[in-house]
């Protein structure tokens, strides 16, 4: 609960929140000014760069983008267990695709989703991992959505050749841009699963097997273009060894491939001018408005659908990794503040044991009933 008191200081008297809590059996005050500290996630970090992206949005004329980044996370609550470890509950994110608060959420779940689908396929195919990069020439900014476009519907064609469909049982695949100077390259990081006698001698002899030389040959082909692209495919190696699920080796190529399409490090920099920022960001927040930027099919689209995984664009920032944790475990439920002119999360509000009012209005519900049920048995006879 949330207190003040008149607290005097040199220059006279100023008034201070305290919260009242128990600790080690007796009722305590506590400073409301406790500063969020999680070593799971770099929340005032996040929040700072996303202030910075509201001033860019301002700066940029887009106002509706700016109040959103402003607001983002400026609540967040935490589930506190008895062990010490904080859980996220609920939080005020804006979504966007440039914040650099959602992106880093969304990175965690998306290499944490991905894991999990890529362990599943393991299990029920004996699925094997195959790493590809497929890229094309760098483009102007104003050309930027054209070319995310042109790569989309690239794999597509490349997927449906007969050769592709024969090897490859699933994907997934993510779209990366990175900066060139003034211009950006956009390209493809996908995981191919393949089936567990890709690696045979006699996979290889009936040319299921791919090799990079006719992978160029092919992606050129799909993408519709009159140079070689750059293409780039290996063996996904973990500890059981080629092609071992990506999460039995640590997860490295679900971080690998999950991670988002840009860095917010392209259009919040300090050393960049602040038109060249501007203009960095408007061509990103065009070129990938409304679009999917990542995707999966076969084996792994099954995989994701089982496990509600299909939607890594858009989907939950709260949970972002095996959090699962006993309800009954809670010890307090702390709720945080972004103060603007702090510039850090703050304290407001600390719930203590909060399953034990919830045991009590149950155990007073029951006896109401009780009391209902007997008066109405009294009234029939």
């Amino acid at each position: 609960m949330l207190d003040k008191q008149n607290t005097r200081t040199k220059g006279g008297y100023c008034t201070m929140d305290y919260i009242t809590t128990v600790r080690n059996g007796q009722e305590v005050r506590i400073p409301a000014e406790e500063v969020l500290v999680d070593r799971r996630f770099p929340w005032r970090e996040r929040k700072g760069k996303t202030m910075l992206l509201y001033e860019l949005y301002e700066k940029a004329g887009y106002s509706d983008y700016a109040a959103r980044t402003r607001d983002c996370a400026t609540f967040l609550q935490f589930n506190v267990y008895k062990s010490g470890e904080r859980r996220l509950r609920t939080a005020n994110f804006c979504k966007l695709r440039l914040c650099p608060m959602c992106i880093g959420r969304r990175a965690r779940r998306s290499a944490w989703k991905l894991s999990q689908v890529l362990d599943m396929a393991e299990k029920e195919h004996g699925a094997k991992y195959l790493f590809l990069t497929l890229t094309m020439k760098n483009v102007p900014g104003d050309q930027l959505g054209d070319a995310l476009g042109q790569l989309t519907k690239g794999w597509y064609r490349l997927m449906e050749q007969r050769q592709m469909e024969r090897s490859v049982k699933g994907w997934f695949r993510a779209v990366e841009i990175t900066r060139s100077g003034k211009n950006y390259h956009p390209h493809l990081h996908a995981i191919l699963a393949v089936e567990p006698d890709y690696f045979s001698r006699e996979s290889r002899k009936s040319g299921k097997y791919l090799n990079q030389t006719d992978l160029v040959v092919r992606w050129q082909k799909a993408l519709r273009v009159d140079y070689k692209p750059s293409v780039r495919i290996q063996t996904a190696k973990g500890k059981s060894g080629e092609g071992t699920a990506v999460a039995s080796a640590g997860g490295r190529a679900a971080v690998e491939a999950a991670k988002y399409a840009v860095k917010d490090e392209d259009y919040i920099d300090p050393k960049l001018p602040e038109g060249e920022a501007v203009r960095i960001l408007t061509d990103y927040t065009h070129a990938l408005h409304r679009r999917r930027l990542m995707a999966f099919g076969g084996w792994l689209k099954e995989a994701a659908r089982a496990l509600d995984a299909e939607d890594l664009d858009d989907g939950d920032l709260i949970h972002t990794d095996d959090d699962a944790i006993r309800g009954d475990l809670i010890e307090m439920i702390d709720a945080y503040n972004w103060r603007f002119g702090a510039g850090d999360f703050i304290l407001s509000n600390r719930e203590i044991n909060p399953l034990e009012g919830t045991l009590k209005e149950q155990q007073l519900r029951k006896i109401e009933r009780s009391r209902e049920e007997i008066a109405i048995g009294g009234s029939a006879k």
